[in-house]
């Protein structure tokens, strides 16, 4: 139900406006008739009113100082005028200075009917992008605590001095879902309604379109049936589940999140959408791959290394960031044993990396056999400058698309990791390290607007909020948020 302000001078007209039609039928209440702009400018002061119906023109006061009035004070509040053919001028210029709608007297019942419907509609309309934005608030604020990495305590006195529900237990965990689509309302609505059905306490976050991030306060610790009611919605929607392990409330979000975030990626390794929860064996061949990868002293030991890696992603006992780990080493013995300089060779990446420029774990495994192979071949010089210069027009002019260097070496037949020395020793800086760049550089830029932060990280190229935000504080000092609100004035910041 809408609150309603009725204005008029003319006493019978607002006694005719109360009775002409069955308000509360039509979703409003009237609360108050006023027959002056001054008593209505006082009652607008004091109380919430989402539509206000007056007459334009008025002894003192009229309806055009209303209007300015209600758009500096109530700005969310609708004005409807109601005027005579002799007024059309007034009328006209109610409509410039922002009036939703006016009605010429005497109001008909229909067109007053369909005025209400649409006032209804826009409120509805408000309503629900005054929602997104809280939302999109509250994702950003906690966002920004798994990135600083307070304890779940923290993070729960923090939800509760901003006004959000949150019951604290004994058992916390993060679990993250990932859609292969944009999750819709209806899918988010159907998640938290299965966890407010086992009595769940529950905060999510948004990571991007299509990925949330909860954290859970569990009550019980055998939460089988949830986990199993988990598993269906999982394989009917085709979502990916990630579960942290189970803890308490000094231990700190931002590993519970890279727990949950690590593993709803596990479909990327084994091809297989599901609900996987982590545990402390994920990484168990690491290792042993670490200590026989750094004691390489002959191309044949990476060889067998490698073989071990595959054989570990074959049994799941290594995981996307173990992967990471290994590669990076991988890349460093491979400078050792090569004529080439280790600083110009070595092309650290994280696990986003891997996912966004290397399309899949197997590419990544394919590139350290070329390696190997190219070491053993000992390839001629190729001519680094025309084809970095090439690839450098690419990166920035595509540089916010999904840029594989898998799909960039084939180009010009040789592998990922030595376009990356040829970019590194042209260009000072490693491929990667470009496009974040340029990346960042638009992000900067795009910072400037109004638009949100998700649809910044997008327009550059980072689906995933979280990682757009890791690696924008890292490289400018500031994350995303916290950059967007220093440029804000002081009385508009978020506390």
């Amino acid at each position: 139900m809408y609150n309603l302000l009725l204005v008029d001078d003319e006493p019978w007209i607002l006694k005719d406006m109360e009775q002409i039609i069955d308000w509360n039928k039509a979703g409003f209440n009237i609360a108050a008739s006023l027959n002056d702009v001054n008593a209505a400018e006082s009652l607008l002061k004091r109380k919430h009113i989402d539509v206000v119906i007056s007459d334009i023109r008025m002894p003192g006061k009229n309806g055009l100082d209303l209007l300015s009035f209600v758009n500096r004070v109530s700005p969310r509040t609708l004005v409807v005028f109601m005027s005579a053919y002799s007024e059309f001028t007034y009328a006209k210029q109610a409509i410039e200075n922002g009036c939703f709608n006016y009605l010429l007297k005497p109001v008909n019942v229909e067109e007053l009917l369909q005025t209400l419907a649409r006032c209804s509609e826009r409120l509805s309309e408000m309503e629900n992008e005054q929602s997104i934005r809280k939302d999109h608030k509250h994702s950003m604020m906690f966002m920004e605590w798994i990135e600083k990495d307070l304890t779940i305590q923290q993070v729960v006195e923090q939800l509760k001095m901003s006004g959000i529900p949150f019951k604290s237990d004994k058992h916390y965990a993060f679990v993250t879902v990932k859609s292969k689509e944009t999750m819709s309302d209806e899918d988010l609505r159907s998640a938290d309604r299965l966890l407010q059905q086992y009595g769940i306490s529950f905060f999510r976050g948004r990571v991007s379109s299509y990925k949330w991030t909860y954290l859970l306060c569990i009550p019980e610790l055998s939460v089988r049936n949830l986990l199993r009611e988990v598993k269906r919605k999982s394989a009917d929607r085709q979502w990916d589940v990630g579960i942290s392990s189970l803890s308490v409330a000094g231990s700190r979000v931002g590993r519970l999140y890279h727990q949950s975030n690590l593993m709803v990626d596990t479909s990327i390794l084994n091809g297989k959408t599901g609900v996987y929860q982590y545990q402390s064996k994920v990484n168990a061949a690491v290792s042993a791959l670490r200590e026989q990868i750094s004691k390489a002293s002959r191309l044949e030991h990476l060889e067998a290394a490698l073989f071990g890696v595959q054989k570990a992603i074959a049994k799941r006992r290594i995981h996307l960031n173990g992967l990471v780990e290994i590669y990076n080493l991988f890349v460093v013995s491979i400078a050792n044993l090569s004529a080439i300089n280790a600083s110009d060779m070595i092309d650290p990446i994280m696990t986003q990396d891997l996912i966004l420029h290397y399309g899949n774990p197997h590419d990544l495994l394919e590139d350290m056999t070329m390696m190997i192979e190219e070491q053993k071949k000992k390839p001629g010089d190729v001519i680094a400058l025309p084809i970095v210069e090439e690839i450098t027009r690419s990166l920035d002019r595509m540089f916010a698309h999904r840029i594989s260097l898998k799909e960039m070496a084939q180009k010009y037949y040789i592998s990922p990791n030595y376009l990356s020395h040829l970019f590194k020793q042209e260009k000072g800086q490693s491929f990667i390290n470009y496009l974040i760049q340029r990346r960042l550089e638009a992000a900067i830029a795009l910072l400037e607007k109004d638009i949100s932060l998700y649809e910044v990280g997008r327009l550059v190229g980072y689906d995933d909020y979280a990682h757009f935000s890791k690696l924008f504080k890292k490289h400018v000092g500031l994350s995303p948020f916290e950059y967007k609100q220093r440029m804000k004035p002081q009385e508009d910041r978020i506390n």
